[in-house]
């Protein structure tokens, strides 16, 4: 009798775990599915396969200048979150002060914080600066929404680091730069690749804060996508560009995953 329950029990847990999945994978199959949609209009189930909505995105301008323009901001902001939160995270997990660790926190002010407010306390500072939407501007503001997550998940990193090895290479006289490049850097590679992929993916995708600070001369492709919705409702070509970024960030992932154990990194810092 015990037997059978348990062989129940996992299967309604499979189940309800398929269900799950089920749900979260809908929208995804969804938009992929109807990116093949030779018709002028979104369906799902396609009334007629092919790929007239691919070729029609690779052909329009705009939405390759956003997503030029998303694809730069990303990168630019990751390794400038990278550059800012490397130092500062050796330098938070080597004090012994409570007070100063108790700084940490305010480096993760941005998640808990609703979008909204920092769209607006960005836009307010952007007017004292009398400064518009441009390509710097968007990269600072990334920047600033990247660098939380590239702090919690390399900070992770580090409090598993045995820092005797540093002092092991200093006692035998190695400079610090030496000791960074030889020792420490290659103990937290890993952490510092997911934390570069996660940030990627927060900034690319961002909607809210971006909306505020970009302008009509330079945006990202998700607010192109937005304000495309809004204006002319649903375009099946946008489904493309759309599959097209969901199968890049599905293979990072998965690269992600494979090399640099993402989900470990990822619950060890949240």
């Amino acid at each position: 009798m015990k037997k059978v329950r348990k062989i129940l029990s996992m299967l309604l847990l499979t189940l309800v775990a398929f269900l799950v999945l089920l749900f979260l994978l809908s929208p995804i199959v969804a938009v992929v599915g109807a990116s093949f949609s030779n018709s002028g209009y979104f369906s799902f189930p396609p009334e007629e396969w092919g790929f007239k909505q691919y070729q029609l995105a690779l052909k329009n301008k705009e939405h390759l200048a956003s997503l030029s323009a998303s694809l730069k901001v990303a990168t630019m902001a990751t390794c400038a979150s990278a550059l800012l939160c490397i130092p500062a995270c050796i330098a938070l997990a080597k004090t012994t002060n409570p007070k100063v660790k108790m700084f940490k926190n305010l480096f993760l002010a941005p998640i808990f914080l609703p979008g909204i407010v920092w769209a607006v306390g960005l836009l307010q500072c952007m007017g004292v600066l009398n400064l518009q939407g441009s390509l710097p501007l968007l990269i600072c503001v990334h920047t600033i929404i990247a660098t939380p997550y590239m702090i919690r998940i390399v900070g992770a990193s580090m409090d598993g680091f045995n820092y005797t090895l540093e002092d092991a290479a200093a006692s035998l006289g190695a400079p610090p730069l030496v000791t960074f490049f030889r020792i420490t850097l290659p103990n937290i590679i890993s952490g510092v690749a997911v934390a570069m992929v996660f940030c990627f993916m927060i900034s690319f995708s961002d909607v809210v804060i971006t909306s505020f600070v970009s302008s009509s001369n330079i945006t990202t492709y998700p607010v192109r996508i937005y304000s495309a919705m809004r204006s002319e409702g649903l375009d099946p070509m946008v489904l493309a560009y759309s599959a097209i970024i969901i199968v890049l960030t599905l293979v990072i992932s998965i690269i992600g995953e494979k090399f640099a154990h993402w989900t470990k990194h990822f619950s060890s810092a949240f």
